[in-house]
């Protein structure tokens, strides 16, 4: 179900015990060769995807398609939200959605500079608003829920990184018009070294034009329209996968102190 397309007394009879998702992207640099748009369209495609097969056991948001973009803000055309401003914007979204009664909230996000000021407002708010308390508040990035095994689905590249082989699969997939892979070029490593690679034993913050000249990074020459077919596939199954046993979870409850 769409929220959006629901009146608002279909809103409060509904059964609170569902499950409310919400899809977070941007609007940013994505290198020479893909448009602003690609993290909310393809957030947008696996929710939608998650949505048609879960029907009425969940209700999807509409993609909030601003997101705390500033890292990217060298580069023309992104748009964004400094992270403390997006951190109050997730908070007041999710506290419209408490308020009307709902319990069980997953952010399914699309772009990582989200990842950092999503955790501080669910932190804050599962803290400090007793409505949270009482609630169950998820987040993941789709490529954390999804989590595309490199080699099944024949990726040059060990994982996901900007502007990729995996986003740029995934876009040729879903709005090839937009995508010009004959200005794709693949970004030397500047940092080569294993504390940042695999499971990433240490996080380095920097702004995107101290890692990349065009705004993209790994091996986008790599991508193709049937690479990206499979990532949304392999994806929006996981995603139905979680939003299916979440609905089953136990709600909170007080144990101590005692």
């Amino acid at each position: 179900m769409k929220w959006q397309e629901q009146t608002w007394p279909s809103i409060a009879a509904m059964d609170k015990a569902t499950p409310v998702v919400i899809p977070l992207g941007s609007i940013e640099q994505h290198g020479h060769h893909m448009p602003l748009c690609t993290d909310t369209v393809q957030v947008t495609a696996i929710a939608e995807r998650a949505e048609a097969a879960l029907g009425e056991r969940a209700i999807f948001l509409p993609p909030l398609w601003l997101g705390s973009s500033h890292h990217h803000l060298d580069f023309a055309g992104t748009l964004s939200l400094k992270p403390t401003l997006y951190t109050q914007v997730i908070q007041d979204l999710a506290t419209s959605v408490l308020q009307a009664g709902f319990r069980r909230l997953f952010f399914l996000n699309g772009h990582g500079g989200n990842e950092t000021p999503v955790a501080q407002a669910l932190t804050e708010l599962s803290d400090l608003q007793p409505m949270a308390a009482d609630a169950l508040l998820a987040f993941a990035s789709w490529w954390s829920v999804g989590k595309p095994d490199a080699t099944k689905l024949g990726m040059q590249s060990p994982g996901i990184t900007h502007a990729c082989e995996y986003e740029t699969s995934l876009m040729l997939h879903l709005r090839p018009d937009l995508v010009k892979q004959d200005l794709a070029s693949d970004a030397p490593t500047i940092l080569d070294s294993p504390w940042l690679k695999g499971e990433k034993r240490v996080t380095l913050f920097r702004r995107f034009s101290r890692m990349t000249a065009t705004g993209s990074l790994g091996q986008p020459t790599a991508a193709s329209e049937a690479k990206g077919a499979s990532v949304l596939e392999a994806v929006s199954a996981d995603v139905v996968a979680f939003v299916s046993e979440f609905a089953s979870w136990s709600m909170p409850e007080t144990l101590g102190p005692r």
